[in-house]
């Protein structure tokens, strides 16, 4: 099979599902070949896993065990479910954003009480209550991986993306009053607002809080929005990098360097964007340095941190059980992966058992998405996200030598797929074919740089008429076997604030002294 025609294959898999990637392979010096991170000592009141770490085995799927969750060292305290949310769900100060899927992907969302992201008033942890809902264009249409706060500015911001890709909107709201957000660049007193933003999927804030970034995915759009006046955002920049895909963007401290997470291969560009960032009157980007570690895979975000005053990215990958990459910024120009964090059931040689237990859960297996740090300087713990893995909390005290301290895997939702309009898995996500794990078994069909595993294809295949006939689920829900835990969990005291998008907004208590990190 050609290399082109395979790019085309998967070209089309991301535009008919989800996001893209897939496949390859990582420097061999810099990693410990088949080797999971330590595993957690789990404590008194745990529900630890039953199989590998991170799984949710086949057995326990079938069982009705995945109902009661997995947990080790986090209990949880406080819960608002309301219809679930969609793939980035922020919080900040004593507040939680959960966004949607969106009215395009399910319309019937506009009919609701409360359409649009939904604003969850946490002052209270233990009872959690949704105080408002947000109905912008763009959080009507679902924002995707675009909603981020601006700590800086008290500023919440989200692209309009829809399905996978969207266009024109953004929407800005004032949350001085984090629990009852004003939406500052509306029209006339209503929802509605100029268009001001040329393709999104993904964005974030400068650390200024004065330019909100939008990546596009496709072909790498990039657009930069002057937010000074939060009433009129204004495009300052657009332009491509991170070609043929890019995802997730972080900033340097000063907003000088930006670190692009692309796909296709799967790996970090850093960018100087000083130009746009000094409002030069014609602004250009300059690329730095760059690295790839797989070449069908998809970077989502690089956060940038240091240890001892030496920088480094942490950057997750969400396809090909690629976990997290740890990479040494300290020469910008020429960085260099030093870690590898993969979970046991991520390990190549775990392929047959994640193609088992992941078929008819949606187009994710096991894979990181967005990850957080206790504090950007010697962080000592590290907690991310994942599909169908839930939330997962390392010891990095010593970033080449990481440890996992506490999970929490929260309780499948089976059969509820009908409440859960807000999920983008319970509502078209969890019934697409099973494709971010496509390209790592060696038993599949060889294209060259990986394999097209066809247990997955056949195996969706085979359950797509249970899937379809299930309505107690939902007729787009899939089994909804395990929740999909793609928001960036936050460190609140000896907390974590956590959004799921079958499970909702969660507040995890640390317990049996798994954190703060001794």
């Amino acid at each position: 099979m050609s290399n082109s025609y395979r790019f085309a294959a998967l070209a089309g898999l991301v535009l008919s599902g989800l996001a893209g990637c897939g496949g390859s392979t990582v420097p061999a010096a810099s990693l410990s070949a088949n080797t999971a991170v330590a595993l957690a000592q789990c404590g008194a009141g745990s529900q630890p896993e039953t199989a590998l770490q991170g799984e949710v085995p086949l057995a326990d799927r079938q069982s009705g065990r995945n109902l009661k969750g997995y947990s080790c060292n986090l209990a949880m305290v406080g819960q608002y479910q309301g219809t679930g949310a969609s793939v980035v769900s922020p919080s900040t100060d004593t507040c939680a954003y959960m966004s949607t899927s969106g009215t395009l992907l399910d319309p019937l969302q506009i009919a609701e009480p409360s359409p649009g992201a939904l604003v969850v008033d946490v002052s209270n942890p233990a009872k959690p209550v949704q105080s408002a809902n947000l109905t912008g264009p763009s959080m009507l249409i679902g924002t995707w991986e675009s909603l981020k706060v601006s700590e800086t500015r008290k500023l919440l911001g989200g692209v309009a993306v829809g399905a996978l890709v969207g266009a024109a909107f953004f929407d800005v709201y004032d949350i001085s009053n984090c629990a009852h957000p004003v939406q500052t660049n509306a029209i006339g007193g209503t929802s509605l607002e100029l268009p001001d933003n040329v393709l999104g999927h993904e964005g974030n804030w400068s650390p200024d809080g004065m330019t909100y970034w939008a990546t596009g995915t496709a072909a790498g759009s990039i657009t930069a929005i002057d937010v000074s006046n939060p009433k009129s955002p204004q495009i300052v920049y657009t332009g491509l990098e991170g070609f043929p895909a890019n995802h997730g963007v972080e900033f340097s401290a000063d907003g000088n360097t930006l670190y692009l997470a692309t796909c296709l291969p799967g790996g970090v560009q850093i960018l100087d964007i000083s130009d746009i960032q000094s409002r030069k009157a014609a602004p250009s980007i300059r690329q730095i340095g760059s690295v790839t570690w797989n070449s069908l895979s998809c970077g989502q975000h690089a956060l940038p941190v240091s240890w001892g005053g030496k920088p480094y990215l942490i950057a997750p990958d969400e396809f090909d059980s690629e976990g997290i990459h740890i990479i040494d910024i300290s020469d910008p120009t020429q960085p260099k992966i030093v870690k590898q964090i993969q979970l046991q059931i991520q390990l190549l040689q775990n392929a047959a058992l994640r193609t088992a237990d992941t078929v008819g859960d949606g187009a994710f297996g096991y894979e990181s998405h967005y990850c957080t740090v206790d504090t950007p300087t010697n962080p000592t713990a590290l907690a991310c996200g994942y599909f169908q893995s839930g939330i997962r909390v390392f010891n990095v005290s010593n970033p080449l030598q990481p440890s996992e301290i506490a999970y929490f895997n929260p309780p499948a939702q089976t059969g509820k797929g009908l409440s859960l309009q807000h999920s983008l898995h319970a509502w078209i996500g969890g019934l697409l074919p099973p494709i971010s794990d496509l390209y790592t078994s060696t038993s599949g069909v060889s294209v060259g740089t990986g394999t097209i595993d066809l247990r997955y294809v056949g195996g969706f295949v085979a359950d797509l008429p249970a899937l379809l006939a299930n309505v107690g689920s939902g007729p787009v829900s899939g089994n909804l076997s395990a929740d999909w835990c793609s928001s960036p969990p936050r460190f609140v005291g000896n907390q974590l604030w956590v959004t799921c998008m079958d499970n909702g907004f969660m507040v995890l208590q640390f317990t049996n002294g798994a954190y703060p990190v001794q």
